[in-house]
């Protein structure tokens, strides 16, 4: 794994829509911090809606993102909400979150799905 953080939360977010936007086929998005063709995106969701949270990551360099709140599109293999956490856990890509910026008067760009 490569060790450095490049590329800004805004620079996550616009990948992970691309990204998003292409699904349910395999994207061959390339990853905003490294370039390299190895991202995972996993879905956690509630069965009955499909809403839920999602790790966006990247198994080269190691970094990704943190989704709060998504809606799984259809065609879409999830983990479901209910799944025991050591099993989750066990599931779930290990890698360093990058995190959005702190002050307000940062420049973060706005990126809606």
């Amino acid at each position: 794994m490569a060790g450095e953080q490049h590329a800004s939360y805004a620079d996550w977010q616009r990948t992970y829509g691309e990204y998003y936007d292409a699904l349910p086929d395999r994207p061959g998005t390339a990853c905003p911090n490294c370039g390299h063709h190895e991202l995972r995106l996993v879905f956690v969701a509630d069965e009955s809606d499909r809403m839920g949270y999602a790790q966006f990551s990247c198994a080269h360099c190691g970094f990704g993102i943190h989704i709060s709140l998504t809606t799984v599109p259809e065609g879409v293999e999830f983990e479901p909400i209910t799944t025991p956490v050591e099993v989750l856990n066990a599931r779930l890509p290990d890698f360093t979150l990058v995190h959005p910026p702190d002050a307000v008067d940062d420049d973060i760009e706005e990126v809606r799905f």
